[in-house]
């Protein structure tokens, strides 16, 4: 069956592959992610799940099948890789005015949407600091928040907690529940255990880059 964002789905993939240098590394996969759900994608190292995932974002074309988003996604879609997208010799609060200018917001909420993210991930205090002096699990929060500058519609993630500490990640799941509470649907790869299970609606399981499993938790 064809899926599509006629039903309300923000990103629809429907028979989609993906090769590399004529090796097949995903596919056939059809899947969609709607709003207000977390979707956790979970897998072995080579599984496909970040090539999935960059197709849902729109950063590759599939060889194969379609990838259909919602306007609501092409126009708001937040994207947090493992590597972290922070300047270290700025501090918290300098990061944030950088992403946040990127994203187009005027200074007053950037100011306003600055001092919220950083109460609701435990960085409040630190936001004058540079980041080279933040721990691994306040730099995994504080790349989240330069994400969520203007909360999006489709949220994409790639393992937000690797490296974290336990407060760190569970910091960053109330973020994500909170997102889902406002509508946002939300795409989580994590090799942290039961992380995906304890936080998303549905989970997939991704094996030779084909779906070997799907449970709605």
């Amino acid at each position: 069956m064809k899926m599509n964002t006629d039903n309300g789905a923000l990103c629809a993939l429907t028979d989609v592959e993906k090769s590399w240098s004529g090796v097949r590394v995903l596919g056939p996969v059809s899947v969609e992610v709607r709003p207000g759900e977390i979707l956790g994608l979970l897998g072995p190292n080579g599984a496909g799940k970040s090539t999935l995932m960059s197709i849902m974002a729109g950063q590759l074309r599939p060889d194969a099948g379609t990838c259909v988003r919602s306007e609501a996604a092409r126009r708001s879609t937040g994207w947090v890789p493992q590597e972290l997208s922070l300047y270290e010799a700025m501090t918290g609060n300098e990061n944030l005015k950088f992403w946040g200018l990127a994203s187009g917001l005027p200074k007053r909420a950037i100011e306003a949407r600055s001092r919220w993210l950083l109460e609701k991930l435990d960085l409040s205090g630190r936001g004058r600091d540079k980041v080279l002096t933040y721990s691994g699990g306040m730099k995994r929060r504080l790349h989240l928040a330069s994400a969520l500058m203007t909360t999006p519609a489709l949220l994409l993630l790639d393992e937000p907690t690797v490296g974290a500490d336990g407060d760190s990640a569970e910091l960053i799941l109330d973020m994500l529940r909170h997102l889902r509470g406002m509508g946002t649907g939300i795409v989580l790869i994590s090799h942290r255990a039961g992380e995906a299970q304890a936080v998303s609606d549905r989970v997939i399981t991704l094996k030779g880059g084909l779906i070997a499993g799907e449970a709605r938790v």
